[in-house]
């Protein structure tokens, strides 16, 4: 009975060309498949994984840069205080991402990255002598004068 229904329902194709091409093309598409569900999850979360090592690396990488570019040259004590805090700053931070560099998440990379941006803002302002920092100064010759003036007009009505 079964090789009744196998010959009358079965399709007779012999061993040639089209018919092993058709069947590598399917072990193929059912590999390609097998492929999208099991290892492109795990490659996509290796890239993850690689990109905050990336993103890690670009971070202490800046941290070094902007300590390096921290000079205390012929600068004013103003000027030099400035730069020794943003120093002192990015030394700390050095050290802290240096010690919790593994425990450290992708978004607070990130805020570490901020962070570092501003104060590179602020280190290349100096290249334009632009600091945060600045004596404040005003002329006191006029009020000077003034109080002179007030001074000699007291003294000519005390002796008048």
């Amino acid at each position: 009975m079964r090789a009744e229904i196998t010959s009358r329902y079965s399709c007779k194709r012999k061993k040639d060309f089209v018919t092993i091409t058709a069947i590598a093309m399917f072990s193929a598409i059912v590999l390609f498949e097998l492929y999208l569900v099991f290892y492109l999850p795990v490659q996509l979360r290796r890239e993850n994984a690689m990109q905050k090592h990336v993103a890690r690396q670009r971070v202490t990488e800046l941290a070094d840069i902007l300590r390096a570019q921290c000079s205390t040259n012929k600068k004013t004590s103003l000027q030099k205080g400035e730069i020794e805090l943003i120093r002192s700053s990015l030394d700390i931070l050095a050290i802290y991402m240096r010690e919790n560099q593994e425990k450290l998440s992708l978004a607070q990379i990130k805020e570490l990255d901020s962070m570092l941006m501003r104060i590179s803002a602020i280190v290349n302002s100096w290249a334009g002598n632009r600091y945060l920092i600045e004596r404040e100064t005003f002329d006191t010759g006029p009020i000077v004068k003034a109080l002179e003036l007030k001074l000699q007009a007291l003294d000519k009505k005390q002796f008048n």
